[in-house]
């Protein structure tokens, strides 16, 4: 199949029948989508990070074009991975979220990827529907590519070891399939061509802990 982005291929496995990312996980997949897109920038020597910065070295590519909300973001000054995921992924309203997934759904529209149609609680609202047979086609695909190589693309390494972070695998892999999975992306990671990819899902998870301990605050207030 004609693969995509891993922005684009993110959203769509973290996203339901329904066009909606899970409410029980719903924090992390937003920390997913915003650590995919950087991942993309990254790959595509858009930007670079440095002692935990991201700094802007490039020009936002065409086939990148969906993401100018972040690359525009990511001009306005340096700031941290970790601050950088946080913003998009923790803000009450989504400020920042909501642009960059739309563009990231209208861009999968000229794929087939995904087809817009009316909803929520008014029917009036633009919702986008990932494609059933576009979906099962790229876990075939991922499958392939993960289960039965014995090496896999960064690519891969990046899309599988985010959505394993922010719980959206295992609804694909049976629990073989997972074990498999936990072993080759530990030996992926110890890769030294891997390291980038190993950093950035530190910084998922660094968000994730300071979620946790500031939930655990409130509750205890």
């Amino acid at each position: 199949m004609d693969r995509r982005t891993i922005t684009q291929e993110y959203l769509i496995l973290a996203t339901n029948e329904k066009g909606r990312m899970s409410l029980i996980n719903g924090t992390e997949a937003k920390a997913g989508i915003a650590a995919a897109g950087v991942m993309d920038l990254i790959l595509a020597s858009v930007i670079k990070i440095e002692n935990k910065r991201v700094e802007v070295v490039g020009d936002l590519p065409e086939e990148l074009a969906f993401l100018h909300s972040l690359y525009g973001y990511l001009q306005e000054k340096g700031r941290s991975v970790t601050k950088v995921i946080e913003d998009f992924s923790m803000s009450l309203t989504d400020a920042r979220l909501k642009p960059l997934i739309a563009d990231i759904e209208k861009s999968l529209i000229e794929t087939g990827a995904v087809r817009e149609e009316k909803g929520g609680l008014l029917g009036n609202k633009n919702i986008f529907i990932p494609s059933e047979e576009w979906k099962e086609t790229l876990i075939g695909s991922l499958k392939t590519e993960v289960m039965q190589k014995e090496a896999f693309s960064l690519h891969d390494i990046v899309l599988v070891s985010l959505l394993w972070e922010t719980k959206n695998l295992k609804q694909y892999f049976s629990k073989h399939e997972t074990g498999i999975i936990r072993e080759k992306l530990k030996a992926a990671r110890e890769n030294p061509d891997s390291r980038i990819v190993k950093e950035m899902i530190g910084y998922v998870g660094e968000v994730m802990a300071a979620m946790d301990a500031a939930a655990a605050t409130v509750a205890v207030n």
